[in-house]
Parts: C-alpha cells; structure tokens; sequence
C-alpha cells in the first residue's frame, strides 16, 4: 500500500512539471493586445489628427530637403567640333549652384540624394554641320538628345529635358557625338540646367524588437489617455455650451400704440398700452398690461419711438419694473406741425424684469393705424 501511494504522488509530480507554463513576459501575444490597445485608443482622435499630422510630414518633409539648383552655359567664343570620336562638353559659365552639385570642372552634375530631378539642356550651332548634345547617365547611359542635321545658311537651337529619377550619386553628364558641333559664347546659347523636385528616401528596415516595441507602446498608450482625456473635457465644455446656446429662448417683439389720435395727459402719469401687436414672438410681451416680462436673464434691445403735434409737449418714457427709468424721448412745444422722437438701448434684465412705457405728466402722444408711436425689442444673447 505504502509503495502505490508512492508512486501516486511521483506520477502527479511530474504531471505537475510538464503542465503548460504561463506565456513570458514581454510575449507576441502581450505584445497584439498592447497594439490592439493603442489602435482603440487612437481611433478615439484620429479624425482631429489627420490633418495636423499631414501638415507636420508636409512641412519637415520640406525643412529636410536639400535645396538643389545649377545652370551653366557652354560659354567660350565660337563653335566646338569633333571630327574624331565624342567628346564630353564641359559647362565652366555657371549660371546658378545650388547645393554646390554640379561641377564646373568636369561638367558632371552628381545627385546628392535619391529623388526626383528635373534636367534640361539647350544646343545651338550654324546649320552647315551636324549639331548634337548627348545626356549620359554614369558615362554609359543616353537619358536624351539634341541632334539636327545641316539645314543650309543659318543656325538651329534645339532643347530636350525631362523628370528623373536618379539615386544618391548618379552622375550626369552632356557629351558632343562623333562628326557634330556645338556653339556659344557669353549670351549662353548653349546651357545645361536642372533641380530636385522631390525626394525620394527608403528607410532601411528596423530589426524588430519585442521588448523595445512594447515599451514604445506602453509610452504612447499613457500620453493617448492624457490627450484623450483633454480631448474629451473639451468636447464635453463645447457640448455643453452649444447646447446652452441653443436652448436660448427665441424673444422678439414689436406693438404699435394705434387707435386714431391723440392721448394727453394732465393729471399725473398714465402708462401706455401699445396694442397693436405686430411681432410677439416668445409671447414675453402682454398688449393687455403693455409690460416686457424678460423671460431669461441676458441682454436685451429695446426700443420706442413717439410721435405727436408740437402745439405741446411729447413724452415716452421707459421704466423697469415699474420704478427706474432706463430711457426717455421728451420734445417741448415748438410750434406748428408734429415731431418725432426716439430712444433705444441694449439693457441687461433679470428673468422676471418688466419694461413699460408711460406717458408723463403734462405731456402727449399720438398714433394710428400707420403705427407713428411704437414700441419693440429683441434678445440679444443669455448671460
């Protein structure tokens, strides 16, 4: 009995000892839930980020390239001829060089970095002999030509250029074929120009580490959470404020005093009743009572204006809650015929401050259907 009890455990030790171990720290599969993570996290900001970041790649693409430009003529005084083979043609009058890529010793022109160049050449020369201007790559490779063939009495210019793609130290460079000429002097008939329009660089690949790369991710998943957690607060304070912005009551109104004639007062103040209603949207303003009632606090534009005979005098004035006088329009006796007046402001209300005009003591006003004497206001913005 002692002996299978023996055995029995030395069977589940070395079950124990070949069960499945634990994946290591730092394993791919850690590593695909991190990158899943991050991928989570970044599309949460992606959409306000596509434009900053092709503007940044843009402009450091921009900052990081060489600036690279050469034009240079044949020059001299006359024409050069070859009657025994070809002969490479050496540009000294160097019109422009940039990046200091052309040499006017050897009249080769090397690409500083791989991209892509943009290479032209001009030929001239009298029309009694073959004309040629040959452009090799790495003195074996014809990229283009300029060739023309005797015409007579006169001379002939011909050009040829085009876009290329050469890698870092390609050398280019003009030569004059077997049985042509060329021909210049100090007007540069003859040149050779060219620059780098864009580049072109491969990254030599990265050998890949795990742990290297995990970290990276782990770093980037932190400032991801700051960002978005910025991100957020911004959105949720725009959310809010926008919403506040449009829950703003809609309040506007305009009421005419109308009736047909006069109203003159002798006996203490009367207050105005404008009855003819003809904007009262939000309904804040009663034609019963006369009255404003702010429906929010902001700031409001109010506005009369009176109108009356000038045998006495006219008065309109505005009073807050019945009390404070905020705006008067008052003419005094000026004769024959009628006067106009008005007053307005942008005022601040209370929710609940009511506005209403009245009629001072020895004073008149007057109306009718034409709506001369009004009275009218709109909610600027809450505050």
């Amino acid at each position: 009995m002692f002996v299978c009890v023996a055995i029995a455990l030395v069977l589940l030790a070395a079950v124990a000892q070949c069960g499945p171990t634990p994946p290591p720290l730092g394993s791919r599969a850690e590593l695909e839930n991190f990158r899943a993570a991050v991928e989570e996290l970044k599309a949460e900001r992606r959409a306000m980020m596509l434009r900053l970041e092709k503007a940044e790649k843009e402009l450091n693409a921009v900052r990081d390239t060489p600036k690279v430009a050469f034009a240079a003529s044949l020059g001299g005084n006359g024409a050069q001829k070859t009657t025994s083979g070809n002969r490479d043609l050496i540009y000294r009058d160097v019109l422009t060089n940039v990046g200091g890529a052309y040499n006017a010793d050897t009249g080769e022109f090397t690409a500083p970095i791989r991209g892509v160049y943009y290479v032209r050449f001009t030929a001239n020369a009298p029309t009694d002999f073959p004309m040629s201007a040959v452009m090799y790559k790495n003195g074996g490779e014809i990229e283009l030509i300029a060739h023309e063939q005797p015409s007579g009495e006169g001379s002939d210019t011909a050009s040829n250029g085009a876009a290329l793609l050469l890698e870092k130290g390609d050398k280019l460079k003009m030569v004059l074929w077997h049985n042509t000429q060329i021909w210049d002097n100090s007007n540069h008939h003859s040149t050779f120009s060219g620059f780098l329009l864009f580049p072109l660089i491969d990254e030599a690949p990265k050998e890949f580490d795990v742990e290297l790369e995990m970290k990276s991710l782990q770093a980037s998943m932190a400032k991801l959470r700051v960002e978005n957690t910025e991100l957020k607060e911004r959105m949720e304070s725009t959310e809010t404020e926008l919403k506040k912005m449009r829950s703003a009551p809609k309040v506007a109104f305009a009421a005419s005093l109308g009736g047909n004639g006069l109203q003159k007062n002798t006996s203490g103040m009367k207050k105005l009743l404008f009855k003819e209603v003809l904007t009262n949207v939000g309904e804040a303003y009663n034609s019963e009572t006369g009255e404003f009632t702010a429906p929010v606090r902001g700031v409001y534009y109010v506005r009369f204006t009176a109108n009356a005979p000038t045998d006495f005098p006219m008065s309109a004035v505005l009073y807050k809650n019945g009390a404070q006088i905020k705006l008067i329009a008052h003419e005094q006796t000026s004769g024959e015929g009628s006067d106009t007046a008005s007053n307005g402001a942008a005022l601040l209300l209370e929710q609940g401050d009511k506005l209403s005009l009245y009629l001072w003591h020895n004073t008149q006003i007057w109306d009718n259907s034409n709506h001369h004497s009004t009275f009218s206001g709109f909610l600027l913005f809450t505050q």
